[in-house]
């Protein structure tokens, strides 16, 4: 444990010191924090730390909290709950369960009769996909996309290509995973066409002399690179997945756990981009920061899942299910997908427009309020972040080389919070 002279830590920090002095001493070092901020509180777009000083949240507990800190109708809905039923497990159904299934299959209009499988996290819903996908097809192969990230568990992380650090030295992974490549514009001169075009002609030879198509059960996808740096898949690029999906008898996935739940402008990125998946998956926002993920299909390939052949313990628990229905309904309410769109927009207006000419700056994107700028190194990214902390405001970086600043405001943020915190991470950028 790191020893810390008391005599020099201001007044005002104490709190933070002594906090952060027991969790090192407590907690497992692997677990790696982007901050030294110790939250007691949440409120809206804000965190309120141990010693009272207040932050602007850009991350959303890195795009969980689409509603915000402590939303009330969520509370409200997540105490009530409490106060009737917690916990049955396989052992009953339960009522909140089968109204949530309900309302996340109405909210996929390309599926016609949709089911859903509960779990707790977006790394649990990987696994589920893998091994429905599996069933359904009698396949072994699985096919992901460089740059993508799936989450942490042994099955996910072999599907995931963001960061070197997260495969190293647990290999090896899990047997019939193969990484086709992503279409990245800035690769080929900006040109979205081009990129799209090596990308399926590289899919293609894959499918032909690495990973024969009819050894593949699934592809992987995320409609937009999340961890892998905030880069929207172009549209023409996921209807050639889905186009060579159907001609081979591929299962295609829509990895929509950080995408979801209104982030993208739309419940799922698949409806906004016009494509199909055959499997989504959720977790991150649905219950805004109680445990929940799941997939979503047609009913007809839940149907080829054989009965008990999978299962959770604590998958779709009634309060995380509450929880997600008041989430569900503050969207329709409040318009949010839309605001989502409309906000996304314009921010993308707004830093294209304010940062024109800065030779930090390599590249500005997004979907929805899901927005990266990638900078030109990975230091001026961390210089960026440190001026923003000490201005109040906390981002996140990503990217294979951590050189993207990925801005996830609360779908609910104040125009006003929006333009604070907007200003501070340009004033940042234009400074490192």
């Amino acid at each position: 444990m790191t020893t810390i002279d008391r005599s020099i830590v201001p007044d005002q920090l104490r709190a933070s010191v002594a906090w952060l002095e027991r969790d090192e001493a407590a907690l497992a070092g692997v677990l790696s924090r982007v901050t030294n901020i110790v939250a007691e509180a949440g409120e809206g777009s804000w965190l309120i730390d141990v010693d009272g000083r207040r932050w602007l949240d850009l991350t959303c507990g890195i795009g969980v909290t689409n509603l915000g800190h402590g939303h009330p109708r969520v509370i409200a809905a997540a105490e009530a709950q409490l106060r009737t039923l917690v916990h049955t497990s396989v052992v009953t159904h339960h009522q909140r369960s089968i109204e949530l299934a309900e309302r996340l299959g109405a909210g996929c209009p390309f599926f016609a009769d949709p089911q859903v499988f509960f779990c707790n996290s977006g790394a649990e819903a990987v696994e589920g996909a893998i091994k429905l996908s599996r069933q359904v097809t009698g396949r072994p192969g699985i096919v992901a996309f460089r740059g993508g990230f799936h989450g942490r568990t042994m099955g996910a992380v072999s599907l995931t290509t963001a960061k070197g650090k997260y495969r190293a030295r647990y290999e090896p992974l899990l047997g019939g995973v193969t990484i086709a490549p992503w279409p990245r514009a800035l690769r080929h001169g900006g040109d979205e066409a081009l990129a799209v075009t090596e990308a399926l002609r590289a899919l293609d030879e894959l499918l032909e002399v690495q990973s024969p198509a009819e050894t593949v059960a699934a592809m992987v996808v995320e409609p937009v690179l999340g961890e892998g740096g905030y880069v929207p898949a172009p549209s023409a690029w996921l209807e050639g997945l889905r186009e060579r999906c159907d001609r081979h008898g591929i299962v295609l996935v829509f990895d929509e756990v950080q995408t979801g739940i209104g982030r993208t402008g739309s419940l799922f990125a698949a409806e906004r981009l016009g494509v199909r998946p055959d499997v989504v998956l959720f977790a991150k926002g649905v219950a805004n920061g109680l445990p929940l993920g799941g997939l979503i299909a047609e009913r007809s390939t839940m149907g080829r899942w054989p009965l008990a052949t999978h299962g959770s313990t604590f998958g779709g628990n009634p309060v995380s299910c509450a929880a997600a229905l008041a989430v569900l309904d503050v969207i329709a309410d409040e318009g949010l997908c839309e605001r989502a769109t409309r906000l996304g927009d314009d921010v993308l207006t707004r830093l294209r427009s304010t940062l024109a000419g800065s030779p930090q700056v390599v590249d500005i994107r997004g979907l929805g309020l899901m927005i990266g700028v990638e900078l030109s190194s990975a230091a001026t990214a961390d210089a960026v972040q440190d001026a923003c902390l000490r201005n109040g405001v906390i981002v996140l970086t990503c990217g294979p080389g951590e050189n993207v600043l990925r801005l996830i405001p609360a779908l609910t943020i104040s125009d006003a919070d929006l333009d604070h915190g907007l200003t501070v991470v340009e004033t940042g950028i234009k400074a490192s």
